[in-house]
């Protein structure tokens, strides 16, 4: 089923509550187009299942040939299910593959502030979830496209400026800055001036 931004945003409310809904829609958006039957086979095609049982046998088939695999709303990537607890069919699961993307949002958002500091930080989370990495996300054009869509979903004003990775925070000792309390994923409303998508 294709979702609309709308149903996106309530699913999101409902069963990613520990993100920000302003954080998670632009992500689906970005990710599947609402599309909570989209596959995307990494280094191979992306397809699409008329239902889940078709959906989980494509995945299937192709993590046996070697392939990971991104599902979902918010294409969750098999190297993560069983860590996470979920089966395939799970994974295909609308309100499950959503809370699975808070989750992995926020233990990005945690690597995340050891290292960078306001828009820098929810950004390398964003590249994080692309790419496993911090940085390589700014390089590819994902966090670009993440916040291009939060600014077309009126989430944010304008998309902040991408210009590459930033530079990572360093105290005088050489370690990375360690993260406040305040570093956290909260639900909140963007306000129209600011980024308020964490505290």
């Amino acid at each position: 089923m294709i979702h609309t931004v709308a149903a996106i945003t309530v699913l999101a409310q409902r069963c990613a509550g520990e993100v920000a809904t302003e954080a998670v829609v632009p992500l689906v958006v970005t990710e599947s187009a609402g599309d909570d039957l989209s596959i995307n086979v990494n280094r191979g095609p992306r397809v699409r299942a008329g239902s889940v049982a078709e959906g989980a046998g494509l995945v299937r088939r192709y993590m046996a040939q070697g392939y990971t695999v991104d599902v979902g709303l918010a294409q969750i990537n098999s190297t993560n299910f069983a860590r996470l607890g979920v089966t395939v069919e799970q994974a295909f699961d609308p309100c499950t593959n959503l809370r699975l993307a808070s989750t992995l949002l926020q233990e990005g958002y945690g690597l995340a502030s050891r290292h960078y500091s306001g828009l820098d930080a929810i950004s390398a989370t964003y590249s994080l979830y692309n790419t496993g990495t911090l940085t390589r996300g700014f390089r590819n054009g994902y966090v670009g496209r993440i916040w291009s869509a939060a600014s077309g979903l009126g989430s944010i004003q304008a998309p902040p400026p991408i210009l590459g990775a930033p530079a990572v925070a360093v105290a005088a000792t050489g370690a990375a800055k360690p993260p406040s309390d305040g570093d956290s994923w909260v639900v909140g409303q963007i306000a129209s001036d600011a980024i308020e998508v964490f505290k």
